[in-house]
């Protein structure tokens, strides 16, 4: 699927010779995008797309026509793999997006120097960002800046102890280390650490042995059908002490689940700050207005997502005379770029993007996260 969008395209000169329009022809600026059109990962890939094109309507690149190619990675690592090598294999391809999750992202990072492409990563593994390949960049912070957002709510909050509930799976693994990194730099101490096998449907046993354990605050690394069964569990248990869920956690199937988004009241969420909105204040506001000015409507978290990634885009263009060698360049020099969700960031030893100041706590009001006092 091929879309063509000009930017700053001067007004047509009286004259109808050839050599004219061409004169007034832009540049072209090819975009390749390979997307979850289709599969289980549709609904955040489509809300996404929205967000990058309300950049390019809002924003785009003035004096150059953007032509975006998109194909469908169908939500699986092998099809997002064979994506990835078309877009990349065309010479006209400026900059490549993957609009697809950590497992299809990882797949792609295992070749992606092969084409000397720059590449802008969704997904949120740790892995996409660090170690960095040179031409895979990140967008969205690493589940270790959501734990030192956890702790430093705690330290806050004066709270010492806390338990954590994960998954044997890489995601799982990764938390469970970057707690027992942190937990001691804000004076915390690792009171139970619980694991369950990602298809168990009974967490009984761990959550037993964790309301034993007496914590101040309760972290789970659990998504998706877990998260859900985790929460139901936790709520029959009578247990009173706060309890933490990823930002992957609450979903429409989540709160279908536990009967309504009212019963979610009261959860945490380490959360990226645009979804605060016009409450977050600075650049995320503004950047936040821009994006609902350009959609017409109120954004969700994947469409702020796909503006960021469009603002990445513009800043390694702009900063580059456009090849791919010079704009993935521009991008490892980029500090503190303004972005909605919080600044981005890279260097030649980390390609994370964003970090722990674009999250903070939130608190779930009827299904909408509000900034927790």
């Amino acid at each position: 699927m091929r879309t063509h969008i000009s930017a700053g395209v001067a007004a047509a000169a009286l004259s109808l010779t050839v050599p004219a329009v061409a004169q007034n022809t832009p540049p072209e600026f090819h975009i390749g995008v390979v997307a979850s059109l289709t599969g289980a990962f549709n609904g955040p890939s489509k809300d996404t797309i929205d967000g990058f094109d309300a950049w390019v309507k809002g924003r785009g690149l003035p004096g150059k026509k953007i032509v975006i190619d998109t194909l469908d990675d169908e939500t699986n690592p092998v099809s997002a793999s064979n994506a990835f090598r078309k877009l990349a294999g065309d010479p006209q391809t400026n900059i490549i997006f993957l609009n697809i999750n950590s497992s299809s992202a990882l797949a792609a990072k295992a070749f992606a120097s092969e084409f000397k492409v720059p590449i802008i990563t969704g997904g949120g593994a740790d892995a996409l960002g660090f170690p960095p390949d040179p031409w895979m960049f990140k967008v969205a912070p690493s589940g270790r800046d959501a734990m030192t957002v956890v702790l430093q709510y705690m330290q806050k909050k004066g709270m010492k102890k806390i338990a954590h509930l994960y998954g044997t799976d890489a995601y799982g693994q990764y938390d469970d280390k970057a707690i027992k990194d942190l937990a001691p730099k804000f004076g915390v101490m690792l009171a139970a650490a619980e694991s369950f096998a990602i298809d168990d449907t009974n967490f009984n046993a761990q959550l037993a042995r964790i309301r034993a354990a007496n914590p101040d605050l309760i972290y789970s690394s659990a998504a998706g059908r877990a998260a859900i069964l985790v929460f139901k569990q936790f709520k029959q248990f009578g247990i009173t002490t706060p309890l933490v869920m990823t930002q992957a956690a609450p979903t429409a199937s989540f709160y279908e689940a536990i009967g309504g988004a009212k019963n979610a009241d009261g959860l945490l969420i380490p959360t990226q700050r645009g979804v605060f909105g016009d409450k977050a204040g600075g650049d995320t506001a503004r950047l936040y207005d821009q994006l609902k000015t350009a959609l017409g409507r109120t954004p969700t978290f994947f469409m702020i997502f796909g503006y960021d990634a469009g603002l990445i885009t513009e800043a390694g263009a702009k900063n580059s005379d456009g090849s791919r060698q010079g704009i993935r360049d521009a991008l490892e020099k980029l500090k503190d770029l303004p972005a909605i969700n919080g600044p981005v960031t890279y260097t030649p030893q980390d390609h994370t993007g964003q970090d722990f100041r674009s999250l903070a706590m939130g608190r779930l009001e009827n299904g909408v996260a509000v900034p927790a006092e």
